[in-house]
This record gives C-alpha cells, sequence and structure tokens, in this order.
C-alpha cells in the first residue's frame, strides 16, 4: 500500500495536493497537445489544404474512441476514489479489474463495426470528395486500432483515481514522445502521408501501453490490481460506474460531435476554412488541455475527500481549483490574442487558411474563460458520483445549447454566426453549471449533517449505556 499516496489524498493542504496531482496530469496532457500539433505541423509540411482538413474532420471521430473508454475509465476512477476513501481496497481492485476487461470487450465490437461501416461514417461526417481519400486512409488505421487507443486511456483513467499522476504522465511522455519522432519519419520521409500520422500515432500508444502494464501493475506498485481474478462483474459495479462514467462520456461524445459539426459547417463554406478551424481546435487544445489536466488531477481529491465525509477540505479544493483555472484561461486569451496568425502559418502557410483561422481564433478564445470552471464542476459531480447533473451538463453543453446555437446563428448570420456560437453557447452552459452546482452544493451539506447527527446518537447511546452499567 502506497501511504504517501494516500497521505497526499487525505492529509496535503489543498494548494500542495492540488499542484502534486494535478501537475503531472497537466505535463501529461501538454504531451498530448504536442502529440495534436505534431499531427498537425507534419501533415502541414506537405503544403496540401485538404490533407490537413481531412486530419482535422477525422480527428473528432480518433477523440470518440477515448471518449467511450471514458464510460468505464471515468466511471471506475470515480468510484475507486471514493472506495480509497472508505478504506475499501478488496471493491477497489474489483471495479478496476471489472473495468477494465469490460472495456477490452467494447473496443473489440467498436473495431468491428466502425471498420464495416467507415465509409457511411465518413459521409455522415460531412467529408467532401477532395478530402474523402485522405481521411478514409486516416480512419482506417485509428479504427484498426480501437483497442489500444481505448486500453491505453483507460490505463491513464485508473492511474489518476489513486493518485498515481506521475506513473500516467511518464507513460504518456513515452508514448507521445515516441509518437513525435516516428511522424516524419512516417508522413514524410516514408510517404505514407496522413495514413503515416495514424500508425506513428499507434506505435506510440502501444509502447505506453506496455510501460503502464509491465512497469507498474505487473511490479505490485498499484492500490488496485487488473488481475483477471478480481474480475466481478456484478450490478453493483457496474452501476457505480455507469453511473458516473455515462455523463462523463456523453460530455466527451458531445465534444466530438460539436467538433464535427463545426468541420460539417465549415466545410459548407470551402475546406480552407475546414483547415483553418481544425488548426485552431489543435492551438485551443493548449488551453483545453492544461485545464482538463487540472480538473483530472483535482478529481481524486474531491472524491476521497467526499469518501472519507471531509466536507471542509472537499470544498477548499475546489474553491483553490476554480481560482488556478480562472488564471490559466485569462493568460492564454491574452497569449492567444496577441499571437493567434503567427501560430497557425507556424502549421501551414497558406494565406487563406491563415486569414480565415486568425478569425476563428479571435472569436472562439472568448469561451475559454466559461471553459475551466465547468471542466472543474463536471468533474466534482463525476468524483462525488453525482450522475444526474454531471449527464444533464453534459447534454447541454454541447449539445442542447451549442447545436442550436450553431446552426441558427450560421444561417441568419454566415460566417460571423458560425465563429461565434461556440461563445454564446459556453456563456450559457455555465450558469447552469453553476446553478447545478449550487443544487448539490446543498444536497451534501445536508447528508453531511445527517451523517454528524447519526454520529452524534451513536455516541450519545453509547454514553447512556456506559452509564446504566455503573454500579
Amino acid at each position: 500500500m502506497d501511504e504517501k499516496r494516500i497521505k497526499i489524498l487525505r492529509d496535503e493542504a489543498p494548494l500542495k495536493a492540488i499542484w502534486s496531482l494535478s501537475v503531472p496530469t497537466i505535463l501529461a496532457m501538454w504531451v498530448q497537445v504536442f502529440y495534436n500539433l505534431t499531427d498537425t505541423f507534419f501533415v502541414g509540411r506537405l503544403n496540401d489544404p485538404f490533407k490537413v482538413a481531412a486530419v482535422s474532420v477525422a480527428f473528432p471521430i480518433y477523440m470518440f474512441l477515448m471518449a467511450f473508454s471514458g464510460i468505464f475509465g471515468f466511471g471506475a476512477a470515480s468510484y475507486i476514489s471514493r472506495l480509497l476513501g472508505e478504506k475499501n481496497y478488496s471493491m477497489a481492485k474489483k471495479t478496476s479489474s471489472t473495468a477494465f476487461y469490460t472495456c477490452i470487450v467494447a473496443a473489440i465490437f467498436i473495431t468491428i463495426v466502425s471498420l464495416i461501416f467507415i465509409s457511411p461514417i465518413l459521409t455522415l461526417i460531412g467529408v467532401t470528395p477532395e478530402t474523402h481519400k485522405y481521411a478514409y486512409e486516416y480512419l482506417s488505421v485509428i479504427f484498426s486500432g480501437s483497442l489500444i487507443i481505448m486500453t491505453n486511456f483507460m490505463f491513464t483513467q485508473l492511474l489518476r483515481s489513486e493518485g498515481a499522476a506521475k506513473v500516467s504522465m511518464f507513460g504518456m511522455f513515452i508514448g507521445t514522445g515516441l509518437n513525435i519522432i516516428l511522424d516524419p519519419i512516417f508522413i514524410i520521409t516514408l510517404g505514407y502521408g496522413v495514413k503515416g500520422a495514424a500508425i506513428a500515432t499507434l506505435i506510440g500508444q502501444v509502447v505506453a501501453s506496455l510501460y503502464y502494464i509491465f512497469g507498474f501493475y505487473s511490479r505490485k506498485k498499484s492500490l488496485v490490481s487488473l488481475n483477471w481474478k478480481y474480475f466481478s462483474p456484478g450490478k453493483g459495479i457496474y452501476q457505480e460506474i455507469l453511473r458516473v462514467g455515462v455523463p462523463a462520456s456523453i460530455h466527451n461524445l458531445m465534444i466530438s460531435l460539436a467538433q464535427t459539426m463545426g468541420n460539417f459547417v465549415a466545410a459548407g463554406y470551402s475546406d480552407l476554412i475546414v483547415a483553418g478551424y481544425g488548426v485552431v481546435q489543435r492551438i485551443f487544445s493548449m488551453c483545453i488541455m492544461t485545464l482538463i489536466g487540472l480538473s483530472d488531477g483535482t478529481q481524486p481529491l474531491i472524491g476521497y475527500s467526499y469518501g472519507a465525509r471531509n466536507i471542509k477540505r472537499l470544498y477548499n479544493v475546489i474553491k483553490t481549483a476554480v481560482i488556478i483555472a480562472t488564471g490559466i484561461s485569462v493568460f492564454f486569451v491574452v497569449f492567444f490574442y496577441f499571437v493567434s496568425g503567427k501560430m497557425i502559418q507556424i502549421f501551414i502557410n497558406n494565406e487563406q487558411v491563415i486569414y480565415y483561422g486568425t478569425q476563428i481564433m479571435r472569436a472562439m478564445m472568448i469561451s475559454l474563460p466559461f471553459a475551466g470552471i465547468q471542466f472543474l464542476i463536471r468533474v466534482s459531480f463525476q468524483a462525488l458520483g453525482k450522475g444526474k447533473p454531471a449527464l444533464i451538463l453534459a447534454l447541454v453543453r454541447q449539445g442542447i445549447f451549442y447545436a442550436p446555437t450553431l446552426f441558427i446563428l450560421n444561417k441568419y448570420f454566415g460566417f460571423a454566426g458560425f465563429i461565434y456560437a461556440q461563445p454564446i453557447a459556453n456563456a450559457f452552459s455555465l450558469m447552469l453549471a453553476i446553478i447545478l452546482f449550487i443544487g448539490i452544493r446543498e444536497q451534501i451539506s445536508n447528508e453531511h449533517l445527517k451523517v454528524e447527527n447519526e454520529e452524534t446518537a451513536t455516541q450519545l447511546s453509547k454514553l447512556d449505556e456506559s452509564f446504566q452499567k455503573c454500579p
């Protein structure tokens, strides 16, 4: 049992604990950022906007695979954090093993279905004839490696649930570092183009997964387990996993869907705008991944505090994380404003792509200050096991608010409506998130008061029994 990790979850001051768990997670996310940017950079070196557009259109599908894995990863991580707070280590091992092997079965199913229906999928996401060939090459490789992508993402969530954020970070360093090295080899030197980007991705993730298995789990350093003997596909475990995992996964699926819808609308203008929109999304990942790393690193602290019934610590952790997230968001808004055009030029030196991309970036960066708080509220719902508000927020942010806003504003205001739809939808989503969190906070306070009353009644009962036994 690693007492050092338990001490961080239980005793460390909120600011220090958040940084201790979040910095490795943020660094790991930045590795993912470099992966995204590297793929775009080397595909951009081919100086073909259609190939850049193809990778941009196909990327949300890659994110879909990780989101589906999140049903088991996020759900198990939330439950495991709470179980560790309750010191129920046996159930934590059963949960991790059950989630892991269930994810493998789901990945095999998705691989088969996606390879059969790859052409209809490309048609559905609005791929144009000019980009179809390149998108097909990229996704055929990605779909073939669905098992690798999904289990690798599963590992990162399980590791963070027990406070092993540094192990997750090193695994991502290894996988993405290898991907960065292999990208120019497969894309340019060997001439595989966009297909080479996908091959490099899979090789990197295979090596990362091997590191997690043989460098951590097989050495019995974990608080949980992937051993088959703990596989317990019972109703109770699946209910806990799905209660949080489904809303969390829907949130990520909705992000993928939103990007797909954005690509679809952009394709109605031209593939040059699709390319610009895709490059901006990759650049924005610098901020988004930092905020996700912060929120994911905070999640085990919230879950453990809730499981240990330390409500004061729980609120202090959330408050501290919100302040940090707001500071990060404001920094990136200022940074992106001054370097937007130059950053896009780094990835593709096309005058029209740079022109449209700059407009898209300066409009969409307005939404960044809203993002960090929303991510933290969503992760708080997951960590607390509150599936219903997490589900509502997941559906509303990119679905109920964004989709109608995107198509209505695009119809009546054209390109301006397209690029300002996301900030407007995010503002409404933030207001709803705050309202939902206030409701959950009251619910937690009532739960805490009830537990305190029960404990007081128990103590009084024991004291009364002691007096009765006195002569």
